[in-house]
């Protein structure tokens, strides 16, 4: 069995030449350097959208339509999409904690959200219930020996365990964490946070959920253009007319997460500047409908909502 050989920056643009990818032979050195700092492999991952005979074990590939030029340009506008987008869920994420702290805390107390069965949905078995729980509180402490908040190490913030409020904790969790607690939470308490966001209990998971996994792609640097859902999250209603739709239903594209982040941002911070992330989608469709289709929107001109 032979194994696959390093080829030299020379040679895999060779390769991607080969491909079918449309090379400037009067910018060869620009090229090479384009691939020794971003990568072969990284580079053909993001001129997959352009593969018009790919077979399951990656053979027989044939890059159409697609210059190594606007290949380079896919990626850094990838890039830019990915720093704004999680900017605008960072705002979602410290938004998420405040509401979160703050239902627990009304109705249970600054430690009532220790004890899970005070605000979990009952429906959920008691062992399941109590598992989450320890992994809860053994992840906390560990987050709370990390945190730089001052507050959460003072006496007067922590119970007899030295756990803090539910106002301290709930800074300390990341967006996964805010997830899972929601995802467990009694359908009541989802029901009063999802009130926050002008949507209901259902459609608050399905974006939350896909919003972690957007988080997740933009922290990867994987390539979030052309991200498919395996499960497709609802689309907000303002904005099913600018999702690509089909007789079953709708795109599973990033243009849905995008519309989600903009329906939950108009709760939170109604004047956010959503220029740039629009503009990194212009780039990217070059004013071509089927461009901006194949990231799931309904034609260039739906890009215009993203506001």
């Amino acid at each position: 069995m032979s194994h696959p050989k390093q080829l030299t920056y020379d040679e895999q643009l060779d390769r991607i030449e080969a491909l079918g990818i449309i090379v400037d032979r009067s910018n060869r050195e620009k090229d090479l350097s384009s691939i020794e700092n971003i990568g072969y492999y990284k580079l053909k991952e993001f001129a997959t959208p352009f593969n018009s005979n790919m077979t399951s074990d990656g053979e027989n590939i044939k890059f159409k339509g697609l210059s190594f030029s606007n290949l380079i340009k896919r990626y850094y506008q990838d890039k830019n999409l990915r720093m704004n987008i999680l900017h605008a869920i960072e705002s979602i994420e410290v938004s998420l904690q405040i509401q979160i702290g703050y239902i627990l805390g009304e109705k249970y107390g600054p430690y009532g959200y220790l004890s899970f069965n005070n605000w979990c949905d009952r429906g959920i078995e008691k062992f399941d219930i109590e598992e989450k729980q320890y992994y809860f509180k053994k992840g906390l402490r560990r987050k709370i020996r990390k945190s730089n908040m001052p507050d959460v190490k003072y006496e007067h913030n922590q119970d007899k365990d030295s756990f803090p409020t539910v106002w301290l904790a709930t800074d300390a969790l990341t967006f996964g964490d805010l997830v899972s607690l929601i995802d467990i939470m009694s359908p009541n308490n989802v029901r009063q946070i999802a009130k926050k966001y002008d949507c209901n209990a259902q459609e608050l998971k399905s974006w939350l959920g896909c919003l972690n996994l957007v988080r997740n792609v933009c922290c990867h640097n994987s390539d979030l253009l052309d991200i498919k859902f395996k499960t497709k999250p609802i689309v907000p209603e303002f904005y099913r007319d600018d999702v690509l739709s089909y007789k079953d239903g709708f795109s599973n594209g990033i243009a849905i997460a995008i519309f989600i982040i903009v329906k939950l941002m108009k709760r939170i911070n109604p004047s956010y500047n959503f220029k740039d992330i629009r503009n990194s989608f212009y780039k990217v469709t070059q004013d071509k409908d089927d461009l901006a289709e194949s990231l799931g929107f309904s034609s260039v001109k739906a890009i215009k909502y993203i506001r």
